[in-house]
């Protein structure tokens, strides 16, 4: 018996260029608004005049601009707009820019009360497109890819299940154990804290399966085959655990787009009461 390697194909790529654009802008917000704390007792920045009131006009433009993406996904008129790829690109640049330029321009203070309704809404919502970006690697293919699918991964235990080179005696007790195996971790959760609880307990799963797979295969197996099963193996494995988590990524990227939403527009109304005070009063 002999365990052969494949290559993995399935599963979608993680980072790439997208990822580093974005870490790249995100430095060089950190370095700007580091620069401007140190300097926030100078007086160089003002929210009622000067470079300090216009970057809130910028940033809250930006702010609103982040409308674009979602309009541009849901109304097929809006084609002449570009494509959705490069709409996400831009909400996910002014998702950074926007709050960066609104904190510069109240110089790190809320200095009155629809500002310290407005500076935490928008705080909020910044933080949750943070979160939905990183729900959003883990379900596409790589930042600015296509949406993966359970398939995917499946593809990838698949093809590891194939590079088994089992006897006729040995192979329907292994393939047994890896149908159970799957059947007991990708059957679809349902709860968040049931699908929680499944990718937590991966680890001890894979240990499991890997200990039964072992069991009937000792004393008949050579070193170079035993090796070679082994790595085989781990891949089937990780391949399930991959989907698993992905369903569970999935689960959680539903939840977030039915808060993130009503969390912004709360953060639009609370700009508009703001700018209206402030120009009013």
């Amino acid at each position: 018996m002999t365990a052969t390697r494949k290559r993995r194909r399935g599963g979608p790529a993680r980072g790439g260029a997208g990822a580093w654009e974005l870490a790249v802008i995100l430095a060089i917000v950190v370095a700007v608004l580091d620069y401007a704390w140190t300097r926030r007792d100078e007086g160089d920045l003002t929210a009622e005049t000067g470079l300090g009131y216009y970057l809130g006009i910028v940033g809250g433009v930006m702010m609103l601009m982040l409308l674009l993406y979602p309009m541009r996904k849901r109304f097929a008129a809006l084609r002449f707009l570009g494509g959705i790829r490069g709409w996400f690109r831009v909400h996910m640049i002014l998702g950074i820019v926007g709050p960066a330029l609104m904190v510069l321009h109240s110089n790190f203070t809320l200095a009155s009360l629809n500002g310290s309704i407005a500076f935490p809404s928008m705080s909020i919502v910044a933080i949750s497109g943070l979160v939905g970006r990183f729900l959003y690697t883990r379900i596409h293919r790589g930042l600015y890819g296509r949406r993966a699918s359970t398939r995917d991964y499946l593809g990838d235990s698949e093809s590891f299940k194939a590079a088994f080179r089992l006897d006729d005696e040995l192979a329907p007790a292994v393939m047994a154990r890896n149908k159970a195996h799957e059947e007991r971790r990708l059957t679809p959760a349902g709860s968040l804290w049931t699908g929680l609880g499944l990718v937590l307990s991966s680890p001890w799963a894979r240990f499991r399966c890997r200990r039964d797979l072992r069991r009937p295969l000792r004393g008949r197996l050579q070193r170079a085959d035993r090796r070679a099963l082994d790595r085989t193996l781990n891949r089937y494995l990780f391949a399930v655990a991959r989907a698993e988590a992905f369903a569970y990524y999935e689960q959680l990227f539903a939840l977030w787009h039915l808060l993130h939403f009503p969390l912004f527009i709360l953060l639009v109304l609370a700009a508009l009461i703001h700018v209206v005070a402030v120009h009013l009063y």
